[in-house]
Order: C-alpha cells, then structure tokens, then sequence
C-alpha cells in the first residue's frame, strides 16, 4: 500500500493542506474541530511522517518564490495569487520576482533556492532549459505552473493547452467557420500547443489553415492589431480567427472594426484566458477560461509536500478543468 502523504490527510480530514501543515507544527491557529479531524484522519490513515513536521521547520526559511518572465500578465497574476494565499495558510511568505527573461538574473533568483534562502520554488516559463530545470528539480523542491518545460523530474500544474486550443477552434468551426486563421506567439511552449491544437481541429474538419501568422518579441495589443493588419491586407479574408491570448484579440478586434468589417457577422474572433480584456472588448470575447488562481493554489500543495516529506518528487503533471466561455465575438 502507498505511503498516505499530507494531501490525503487534507482530504481525508476535508481541510486544506495548510491545516494540517498548522497541526503538525503544532499552530495554535487551528480550531479545535479542525485539529479534531486532522488527527482522525492521521489516525485513519496510519500516516507518519518522515520527520517530525516541528524537526523540519527549525531548518526552513518558512519562505518561497515565485518565479516568472514578468508580472505584466493577468494570468500570472492569479497565479500567484494563489501560489501567495496558499502560502499564506501554510505559515509561509511567498516572494514574488520577475527575470525580464534574462538567464542571468534567473539563476541569481534560483540561487536563493540552491543557497537555503528560500525552501522551495514556483516556475513560470522559465528560461532555463529542461535539462536545468530538471536537473534543480531533482534535488530540490521545484514544481512549475501554467507554462512549464518538459523537465521529467520537475512536477507541472497546467491545463491542456493543446486540447483547449482545439476545443475552442471547432467552436469556431461549428458555428459557421470555414476559412481559419490563427494569430499568436510561438515564444512560450503554451503558445506552440495551442497552435497545435488549432491546426489538429481544422484538420480533423478536412480543412486547411487559411493563415497562420506569429508575432516576434513583445506580444500584446498592439501586436494583435499589427497582426490583423496582415489579414486585412493579404485580401482574401478568413471568416474565423482564432487568437493566442485575449489581449491579441482585443488588438485584433479593434484593427478589424477600425476597417469597417462588423465582428462577428464580417469575421468571428476568438481568445484565449479569460482575463479582464475579454469584457472589456467590444463585442465581448469567446475565450477559454484558465483557472489561474486555482492553479496558483495546487501548484503551492504540491510544492508544500515537496518541502515536508523528504523524497516526496511525484513526476509528470496535473491538468486542471478549463472551460469554453461564449460571448458576442462568435456567432452561435
């Protein structure tokens, strides 16, 4: 039988893993009920620690960091969101950096890991190869979210980005689409799996990519309109377009409308996150829906049982439920 681990005391118990994290340290900012169901479950469960949960924090900083390119995406901002709250009720401080994607500042900032500063690390996008990334995930507490590398030893917490892509293209599809196109970034792995998933569902309709066009370097508005731009002057318009993030299709539905053509009746266009662009547009957006915060918090969990059960390196990654939001910029 499987060793039980914190999660399934926090499950078991019907509390979180920071509530059992207190009880363990012996928090006294723990109510008695809830100290009353952790024991039980510990109980229930036969669950022993490695070591004595108060041995470990006499050697820990009780602090983590959150590493990403920059904090300019709303995404990353729930994200660690979450990552921070979880910490929170764990008893620990969450400190939050940014790289610039600079590989030198990002070993500076992983360093803190390797040197005891911080007891663990939450990886977004990382610049790092996955051999490097792999290679710190193997000796010490890493576990990436949203935009991960393909590093075997380190854990991941995503959605299906290339499943989610092809969902929301056959939507497209199904409501009318014949011609489509894609507007995106290639520069993140998420970025590429959706590209994946797009040409998969278009495929799979027996049609072919109308236009496929990727913008280089900073990626936002601006570059979502420039983008459009190319569409509106190749002639031969799609009547469906699927961008990589809402931000991009907020910059594309603005190019289009400034051209006269209405969206959706003219061209029907999609996003992709869910973020305060996709209300803010006009007409609202279609999207995928990222449970970013959610994510944020699971990615916490599992770095938590990384710093607490000494060998505990559970490989491979978490896929968390994502959902199609339909708005005015499709049809149907």
């Amino acid at each position: 039988m499987a060793r039980a681990t914190v999660q399934d005391v926090a499950r078991t118990a019907g509390v979180s893993v920071g509530t059992v994290s207190r009880v363990l340290n012996g928090s006294p900012a723990v109510s008695e009920s809830s100290k009353e169901k952790v024991n039980e479950a510990i109980r229930q469960l036969s669950y022993r620690p490695l070591a004595s949960a108060r041995d470990l924090r006499r050697d820990r900083t009780m602090r983590v960091l959150a590493l990403a390119k920059n904090l300019d995406s709303l995404v990353i901002s729930e994200v660690f969101r979450g990552v921070g709250d979880a910490a929170a009720d764990s008893g620990y401080v969450s400190l939050i950096a940014a790289t610039a994607g600079d590989p030198e500042r990002e070993q500076q900032l992983v360093d803190m890991l390797r040197n005891g500063s911080v007891d663990g690390l939450v990886l977004f996008s990382p610049t790092m190869s996955d051999e490097e990334v792999g290679a710190v995930a193997e000796q010490l507490s890493v576990v990436q979210v949203c935009e991960i590398v393909d590093a075997e030893a380190a854990f991941g917490v995503s959605i299906d980005d290339r499943q989610a892509a092809y969902d929301i293209t056959r939507h497209l599809i199904d409501t009318g689409g014949r011609r489509l196109a894609m507007i995106g970034h290639r520069g993140a792995r998420s970025g590429r799996l959706r590209e994946a998933g797009f040409r998969q569902a278009v495929t799979d309709a027996g049609l072919a990519p109308d236009q496929v066009l990727f913008g280089e370097g900073s990626f936002g508005f601006h570059s979502g309109r420039a983008l459009a731009r190319k569409l509106l002057e190749a002639g031969h318009l799609p009547d469906a377009v699927f961008c990589g993030t809402d931000i991009v299709a907020a910059g594309c539905v603005r190019e289009l409308t400034d051209a006269g053509l209405r969206v959706p009746d003219d061209i029907a266009v999609a996003g992709f996150d869910d973020s305060a662009q996709a209300e803010m547009c006009v007409p609202e957006l279609t999207t995928v829906r990222q449970p970013a915060y959610e994510m944020g918090r699971v990615a916490f969990a599992e770095l938590l049982e990384r710093m607490t059960v000494p060998g505990a390196h559970r490989r491979g990654r978490t896929f968390l439920p994502y959902e199609l939001v339909i708005r005015d910029s499709t049809r149907g």
